[in-house]
């Protein structure tokens, strides 16, 4: 009777702690606009670590409770993240919403078109190595940047693949408005999907990511405002970010956390 009571908790335990490792794994970053900075720059560790040569005996049951602790220490601050940044979007979208009524720059609808319009132009002139095709979507340094990346791209025949690409969600967290429309800026969650991997072009040989699995990502995009749109000027992913107090509403001379 107690073995069996130790094996269905033993069952339970280890189906919650693969809940919370699901719903807070990792996200697989690959050569995407943005996306860990662009074809080739990942890189990866094949073979045994030095724990890899310990064939010592552990107990089982030791070794679930290890790894539950882990996972819910590592859940606890994903939480916590998550709600700080909920704060941030509420805050931030509060605000675009008052300055909307006396500045047209600031209407939500407008920016969410957009920031969507943006999303899927970067993407498609990423894939064909042609920053052309989203120019008047970017600003000047970011156009400068990506195209130095995708030109690199095309001198080592790799081009990066991304399809059905899907724009989940684009949520502000932080802005700011100044006088004029040149200093105006806004900082934008994004949470997307798509199938994206790297090929080499000579041999179509898949040397990143999977052609058919579609990978769910994250990451930060900075828009600011010129006279016709909101435009992108600048991609951040999640880790580059340690501290949330980096987004923060600054309008003209009232700021806020």
């Amino acid at each position: 009777m107690k073995k069996f009571k130790v094996s269905n908790f033993l069952k339970r335990f280890s189906a919650i702690i693969m809940v919370i490792l699901v719903v807070n794994g990792p996200l697989v970053a690959y050569a995407r606009a943005g996306g860990g900075g662009g074809g080739g720059s990942h890189s990866s560790s094949h073979g045994g670590s030095p724990s890899g040569s310990y064939r010592g005996r552990s107990n089982p049951i030791t070794s679930i409770i290890n790894l539950g602790m882990f996972a819910i220490v590592g859940s606890a601050g994903t939480i916590v993240l998550k709600v700080r940044l909920s704060k941030k979007k509420a805050k931030s979208i509060s605000a675009i919403k008052n300055l909307s009524k006396n500045d047209y720059n600031w209407d939500y609808n407008s920016i969410k078109n957009d920031i969507e319009e943006a999303f899927y132009k970067v993407q498609v002139a990423w894939m064909e190595r042609n920053q052309d095709l989203a120019k008047e979507y970017m600003s000047e340094k970011l156009y400068i940047r990506h195209k130095s990346k995708t030109e690199w791209m095309k001198v080592r025949k790799e081009k990066n693949i991304l399809e059905k690409m899907k724009l989940i969600s684009a949520i502000p967290i932080a802005l700011q408005d100044q006088d004029g429309t040149n200093e105006d800026s806004l900082w934008v969650h994004i949470k997307a999907k798509s199938i994206d991997y790297t090929i080499k072009e000579e041999t179509n040989e898949v040397i990143e990511g999977n052609k058919y699995r579609r990978t769910h990502f994250e990451e930060y995009w900075k828009f600011i405002k010129n006279e016709k749109r909101w435009i992108l000027d600048e991609i951040r992913q999640i880790d580059d970010i340690n501290d949330l107090d980096f987004f923060d509403i600054n309008i003209k001379n009232k700021k806020s956390k």
